[in-house]
This record gives C-alpha cells, sequence and structure tokens, in this order.
C-alpha cells in the first residue's frame, strides 16, 4: 500500500531528519491522540505500543481502516472534507494531540480541517502536522525548465490538491488558532549532506515540514 512502510515501522530505523521520524518524536507520551489519515495503522502501532497512548484513527480507505482498527481504540471510515465527519469525531474528543501526517495536501479545504481540528483539542492541545514544500529548490529548478509533471509519490503526487511552501504552512496553522513552538524539515535527497544550508534557507532545502503548535 502507498502509505505504509511494509514492514514494522520503527522510526529510529530511519534517517535523524526522515520526515516521519521528526514527526512522531514530537508525540507526548500516554496521550489521548486523534490521528488522522491512519492509513493501515503502522505508526498507530507505534503510538500505542512504545508511547502507550490512546489512538483514535479517522481513514477514508476501507480497507485500510480494517487494519488500522488492530492498532487502534477506534477507526471512524470518513472523508475530512466532509462535516459530518468533524461532527461524529466531536462524540469522542477532547483530544490531547492531533496528529496529520501528509493530510492537508490531499484536502480541498485543508484551513477549514484546521478549524475543525482546532475545536476537538483540548484546552491548549497540541497539533502535530506535517506537509511537502512546493517552494523545493527541485521544484524550482523544474518549473524554470518548464516541467510541472504530476506523479505516483512525493511533491507532485497525483492526489495532491493544496500546496504549501515553508512560510505558507506555518501561517495557515496561525490563522487557524495555533501558536507554532517547533517546525522542522527534511530536506532530503543529496541535499541532506549540506543540512547547514538547509538550516539557513528552509524555504528553499526543505521537501518535507512538520510543525508541532498548541491552541490558543
Amino acid at each position: 500500500m502507498k502509505y505504509d512502510y511494509g514492514k514494522e515501522f520503527d522510526p529510529n530505523q530511519l534517517a535523524p531528519t526522515n520526515i516521519d521520524r521528526l514527526s512522531v518524536s514530537l508525540v507526548p507520551e500516554k496521550s489521548k491522540l486523534l490521528e488522522l489519515g491512519c492509513a493501515t495503522g503502522f505508526m498507530s502501532k507505534y503510538f500505542t505500543q512504545m508511547k502507550q497512548c490512546r489512538v483514535f484513527g479517522v481513514e477514508i480507505d476501507p480497507e485500510m481502516a480494517k487494519l488500522a482498527a488492530k492498532s487502534c481504540e477506534n477507526v471512524l471510515i470518513a472523508d475530512l472534507d466532509e462535516p459530518q465527519t468533524w461532527s461524529k469525531i466531536q462524540v469522542v474528543s477532547p483530544f490531547d494531540v492531533a496528529f496529520a501526517s501528509a493530510i492537508i495536501e490531499h484536502l480541498k479545504n485543508p484551513w477549514a480541517a484546521l478549524q475543525s481540528i482546532k475545536e476537538v483539542l483540548k484546552p491548549h492541545g497540541i497539533l502535530i502536522i506535517t506537509t511537502s514544500n512546493i517552494a523545493h529548490w527541485r521544484m524550482r529548478l523544474n518549473l524554470l525548465l518548464g516541467r510541472w509533471q504530476y506523479q505516483d509519490y512525493g511533491i507532485l503526487d497525483n492526489t495532491h490538491l493544496r500546496f504549501f511552501t515553508y512560510n505558507t504552512f506555518q501561517q495557515a496553522v496561525e490563522q487557524a488558532g495555533f501558536a507554532v513552538e517547533h517546525i522542522g524539515i527534511d530536506s532530503a535527497g543529496g541535499i541532506k549532506y549540506f543540512n547547514w544550508l538547509a538550516r539557513h534557507f528552509p524555504n528553499l532545502y526543505a521537501h518535507q515540514m512538520v510543525i508541532r503548535a498548541r491552541k490558543l
């Protein structure tokens, strides 16, 4: 399946700057956690077993949701663009943490989803969210050469509906009523050997980004 490692998920086996390792490391132990787009539950299992979290998953694909149910306290098969989905989530809220890995780029209205996430979090609850960076240097080079080719996976994944930069990603989270506490980047590719450059020019070198933010 597309969003699964095909084996036991162990973030410690990934590169230190890998986006999944960065994002799961930000999740507090023993949290009541809402995992949006939980796929097969490969991260859910890690949160449950290694971080002792209570995980409530939401997944649009019924087959993946069936697998995720083995690792979650409950899984809702639903579309995050639909208001009734959030009404159902509200029933089992509030949550300590909302975890949304590679989700907002697939939504028709990610800004509305961010508002809905805020409403199901506890006061001062935590949002951990990732997305890719459309302003990555490879994308800029391809555009300069007149190339915009959708792919099966990556920044131009053919299921991506929305695109963000390092700056507009933070703005979207802040405008939804969150205070950004941390932003990390996965520079990916050969440039990872020059991570000192990435720290100084994140909007150019970030391939993927993760934000940890707190509800105001």
